[in-house]
């Protein structure tokens, strides 16, 4: 480590102002060379904060508090200080690009206050924003150093808006007004195909985390979960003439509860809210077999390839009378429906995997299996993601009663834009996993306990078969060199 010789009276010149650290060898603190300078003032006699050194005052946040601002609002932070020998020369600040300061001195009180004014954007909501500041005399001394954060709300100008934060979905509530222009719009989320649902007075966005475009950031402390109502004319158009309906909403939570999180035995119920059918659940489960009675409770799920994953999706409504339906399932080694990899188990209500079966459930229930299988690359697990539909029974026109629709892989289904609010609710994606495969050449050599190689009774008749049919050639052939007659070379008198 470097020691440090300070510059005397005797040793110093016009030129010396700092101190000259001398190195032993081969230790260094950096190798980039680093220069201090110290300045030594006169003595005070107290440094407690208030006297030479500013204290600050109310309304001034304590170091560490967390206060919020909305998009498209001007925030104001109002900072006071004092110190009784002193004058507050100054209020230094640091923040966000945009940020403004006023100050001004008081000299009947003696404090120093200042307005700091920063309008954060649409770019900014969800953000966890800090601002620092200290107060400084005319005679140099400051005080604490202090530090806030500011979280950025999207919603603005909204009247009686309810935002509903819960560990797999956010849902936003909106009451129409024509002063917000959100009674004339269609409108949906940064996915075209999910549309906000209204009744005569609200408009609903109901999402889960890991569908319908929610995008996803992540700041040094909380993971932000981030979508947007948008207005559209006509759903293939890519621009517009006529004022757009922007409005973000974000659901955050601190990094150390959702880490925890993943450690549940599995993933809680999805929570949704739409008109006509109120609040109604999700609940996506693996079960061990076909019985539908013990559920898989540690994740990942370890399985083996071509083993049989049995599946429930289970909805639960406060409706009577409603019908699961589920059009569409599908895997990938992400938690995201819109991976770009993925692999179709269901699909516009019909089978796209060979070995699909579906057991008996109920209108609230459905329970199907698949082989386990693993994707080609560098990919470790699998999740499984379905789109999901809530309809009344009784309306023939319904998604559900449509069942398996292989036209809709020639043109676009019109029947989403047409539906009843009152007959049946919005695709939602719900997700479970991840599926993780055992790998055969771990650990101790442990044998498959279900092996892949599964021998039907007629695959074992055709190997006894074969292996019968073989024995006999071999014992044909071996009679048959038996009874060659052997030749002997004869004497040469016998001629």
């Amino acid at each position: 480590m470097p020691t440090w010789e300070a510059i005397t009276e005797d040793t110093a010149t016009a030129e010396d102002t700092t101190l000259y650290p001398t190195y032993e060898p081969n230790l260094y603190l950096s190798k980039i060379p680093l220069q201090f300078v110290v300045e030594v003032s006169a003595p005070v006699t107290s440094c407690a904060y208030g006297e030479y050194r500013p204290m600050f005052l109310s309304p001034t946040p304590r170091h560490g508090k967390t206060l919020l601002a909305k998009a498209g609002t001007t925030f104001q932070l109002h900072l006071s200080a004092r110190a009784a020998r002193d004058r507050i020369e100054n209020v230094k600040v640091s923040g966000p690009s945009g940020t403004t300061k006023k100050f001004s001195f008081i000299s009947a009180s003696n404090t120093g206050n200042a307005v700091v004014e920063w309008t954060p954007t649409i770019n900014d909501i969800g953000d966890h924003v800090p601002i620092c500041f200290v107060a400084e005399t005319s005679s140099g001394y400051q005080s604490e150093l202090r530090c806030i954060i500011i979280i950025v709300s999207g919603l603005d100008k909204l009247a009686n808006a309810t935002l509903t934060c819960r560990e797999n979905t956010m849902t936003l509530i909106i009451q129409k007004s024509s002063q917000n222009g959100l009674y004339e719009n269609r409108l949906r989320l940064n996915d075209p195909k999910c549309l906000v649902t209204a009744n005569k007075t609200h408009l609903i966005a109901s999402v889960a985390f890991n569908s319908c475009g929610t995008q996803v950031e992540e700041t040094q402390h909380d993971i932000v979960f981030k979508n947007q109502i948008i207005s559209f004319e006509n759903s293939t158009d890519v621009i517009t003439r006529k004022h757009q309906v922007v409005i973000p909403f974000n659901c955050s939570f601190p990094k150390r509860n959702r880490v925890s999180a993943t450690f549940h035995a599995q993933k809680a119920i999805y929570e949704f809210t739409e008109a006509g059918f109120g609040n109604f659940t999700y609940k996506f489960q693996f079960y061990k077999d076909d019985q539908f009675i013990e559920v898989e409770t540690q994740y990942p799920v370890q399985v083996w390839l071509r083993e049989i994953l049995y599946m429930e999706i289970q909805v639960s409504s406060s409706v009577p009378s409603v019908r699961l339906f589920v059009e569409s399932c599908r895997a990938a080694p992400r938690d995201d429906p819109n991976y770009p990899v993925f692999y179709d188990i269901i699909k516009d209500g019909c089978s796209s995997d060979e070995t699909l079966v579906t057991y008996p459930g109920s209108r609230t229930k459905f329970r199907f299996g698949i082989e386990a299988f693993a994707f080609i690359g560098n990919f470790e697990e699998v999740y499984v993601s379905c789109t999901v539909i809530l309809c009344k029974l009784g309306d023939a026109s319904t998604r559900c009663s449509q069942g398996c629709t292989r036209s809709a892989l020639v043109e676009p289904n019109p029947h989403r834009r047409k539906r009843s609010l009152m007959s049946e609710t919005q695709q939602h994606f719900i997700s479970q996993g991840p599926l993780r495969m055992k790998d055969r050449s771990a650990g101790n050599g442990a044998s498959d306990p279900k092996p892949s190689l599964n021998m039907n009774p007629l695959t074992v008749t055709i190997a006894v078969v074969a292996i019968v049919a073989l024995i006999a050639v071999i014992l044909h052939n071996y009679v048959k060199k038996a009874r060659v007659p052997q030749y002997e070379k004869l004497a040469t008198r016998d001629f």
